[in-house]
């Protein structure tokens, strides 16, 4: 591997190492010495970056973390609140599927369970966060009436996770099965409008 000045780009690369590794041969198989090798260099070098394979696994759930939320993210750019929350619905659905996709070794008998629960637990938050703050724009805008944003939020999510995580699943259908659900959260005034 050619020799990078830029630290972070070094890091990077060690990063893309491990997970191309972990994929292959799964977390409790790949070895630190297994990742320098990968990448030609002195196991030092490994140490100065990271302190053991589970700040690689961290750095790599980070990674996808940093995915999810620029792919949800979108959603906060559209002009009215119901067009935020379709967008949201359909975000969260493709971002959950591509996390989802990433998370799977080369073979079915790969385990990347350590950093599967890591990384869905992280986006898990970060949506219901993000959903839990649509919610209250909707309440506070008189738009939708829901007693308890937060476990709505959790809900929906957690929802949301399980059935794209099925093979068989058809994406459209859970959006549409969600937004049915939040149509029926809109106020009484709303429906006519």
């Amino acid at each position: 591997m050619p020799i990078h000045q830029d630290p972070d780009t070094r890091r990077e690369e060690f990063v893309d190492a491990a997970e191309k590794l972990f994929k292959q041969n799964g977390i409790v198989e790949t070895t630190i010495n297994a990742i320098v090798k990968e990448m030609d260099v002195a196991k030092g070098l490994f140490y100065y970056y990271f302190k053991s394979k589970d700040d690689v696994i961290d750095a790599i759930s980070q990674k996808y973390s940093e995915a999810f939320e620029k792919t949800i993210g979108k959603t906060l750019k559209e002009d009215s609140f119901e067009d935020r929350i379709q967008q949201f619905i359909k975000n969260v659905i493709v971002s959950f599927k591509e996390l989802w996709d990433n998370l799977h070794g080369e073979k079915e008998e790969i385990d990347l369970t350590l950093l599967a629960s890591r990384s869905m637990e992280d986006a898990k938050a970060m949506a219901s966060n993000l959903f839990e703050k649509l919610l209250e724009e909707g309440i506070e805008s008189d738009k939708i009436e829901i007693k308890n944003p937060r476990y709505f939020a959790d809900l929906m999510i957690s929802g949301i996770v399980d059935l794209v995580h099925q093979s068989d699943v058809d994406l459209n259908e859970v959006e549409e099965m969600i937004n049915e659900i939040i149509a029926q959260t809109r106020k009484e005034s709303n429906h006519h409008e």
